[in-house]
């Protein structure tokens, strides 16, 4: 029992062994201190802060690592030392692009089985190396297409529940050159997998452990699983967006499993490798499609005929307390029409301490919504507000 408590701690210590875990939090940073620097320049004040979205992503990384790890000790999923360093170098690879989108799963697993299906055979001077060749040559595919299966599973969830949590709201220029709204989802997940690691002397195989031959010793690795979404939404809502790239990547975790299923009957290993490059094909045709949609598809958060569009809320203020959401219209404040941030301020000098909106739905239904207004309330009561030139207010309230 000691002995595998042991073992088990070894296998976490692995985690903090592989580089990637430290590029990856590096990564986390500087995409999350962009994300803020976004919002700073289009509305001079920031949505969610910085480590508010580093936290964010904490709980649900250990989550769905704690589900996906379950499963894979169950199954006996093993991989070799070699094919974990392989895969970490595809890791690398897609770091090394420095976009937040292509920190999947389905691009690292897919890089790791072509590489390691027509890698050729030759040696190096250095014996660890040959020994990582050799091992990568006979790799366990089966093994391999369960740990990617789950991989890609944890992608779909984590984008699915939590992508749309904390969308980043933005001012960006439209095709004519005018202002419109955009919401970008911009989230960065390091998930822990747990996985078996073929290891003589270490834990001994107990009985007829599914995919682990009877008599085989193992020991535990901890890997990090990056998962990234960066996905610029300007034609919609965000959430039912996020939701459908979640249902794509669901369909691509289905397909996965699918060649993996017949590659268990007729263990051809072409199979695997072919599953896993559809997978990375699937996930840059989605990267593809997204930038399809914004080049094609009409602009959602535009300038209303009449008011203010809501392009964001800021959570926990004034504005997100009164419900007002994304894409709805403000016509009036505290009983005066409004077409203008200026305005919008203005109107809200009428009654310090109160606040009453008109308020136009995304279903174009009429509705009222009021609050007190504090003394720490932004002066916007926390609305991210689109208008033709946002940067009037500068001028008319700095003569």
């Amino acid at each position: 029992m000691i002995d595998t408590i042991g073992f088990i701690l070894s296998g976490i210590a692995t985690f903090f062994l592989n580089p990637i875990v430290y590029l990856l939090v590096i990564a986390l940073f500087l995409y999350s201190a962009q994300r803020v620097r976004r919002e700073r320049r289009s509305f001079r004040v920031k949505a969610y802060g910085m480590f508010n979205t580093i936290f964010a992503s904490i709980g649900p990384s250990l989550l769905i690592g704690l589900s996906g790890s379950v499963v894979l000790t169950l199954a006996g999923v093993g991989l070799t030392p070699s094919v974990i360093v392989l895969l970490s170098g595809a890791y690398f690879v897609t770091l090394l692009t420095c976009q937040q989108r292509f920190l999947s799963p389905a691009l690292a697993c897919g890089l790791t089985l072509a590489a390691a299906y027509f890698m050729p055979v030759f040696t190096t001077p250095y014996p660890l190396v040959n020994q990582w060749i050799k091992d990568i040559h006979t790799m366990d595919y089966l093994s391999f297409g369960i740990f990617m299966t789950v991989g890609l599973l944890a992608e779909t969830a984590l984008i699915y529940f939590w992508g749309a949590r904390q969308t980043s709201p933005r001012l960006i220029s439209s095709r004519r050159g005018g202002l419109v709204g955009a919401h970008e989802a911009c989230q960065l997940w390091i998930v822990p997998l747990f996985c078996l690691v073929p290891a003589p002397g270490a834990i001994h195989a107990i009985g007829q452990w599914p995919f682990i031959s009877n008599g085989t010793s193992f020991s535990f690795a901890l890997f990090p699983l990056g998962v990234g979404i960066a996905q610029l939404i300007t034609h919609a809502l965000p959430v039912a967006t996020i939701q459908k790239t979640a249902r794509w990547m669901l369909l691509t975790s289905c397909s996965t499993a699918v060649f993996v299923g017949v590659f268990y009957f007729f263990h051809l290993p072409i199979l695997v490798v072919l599953g896993g490059i559809a997978a990375l094909i699937s996930r840059l045709v989605l990267v593809w499609y997204h930038h399809h949609l914004r080049e094609t598809r009409p602009f959602y958060f535009i300038m209303p005929n009449r008011g203010l569009r809501v392009v964001g809320a800021i959570p926990n203020s004034l504005g997100a307390r009164m419900g007002i959401i994304p894409g709805e219209e403000i016509l009036r404040v505290n009983d005066l029409e409004v077409s203008s941030v200026y305005d919008f301020y203005e109107a809200l000098q009428k009654h310090a301490a109160y606040c009453k909106l008109e308020v136009i739905d995304r279903f174009g239904e009429q509705r009222f919504a009021k609050g007190p207004i504090h003394e720490d309330d932004d002066h916007k009561i926390g609305l991210l507000l689109l208008e033709a030139d946002e940067w009037n207010l500068e001028r008319k309230t700095n003569p």
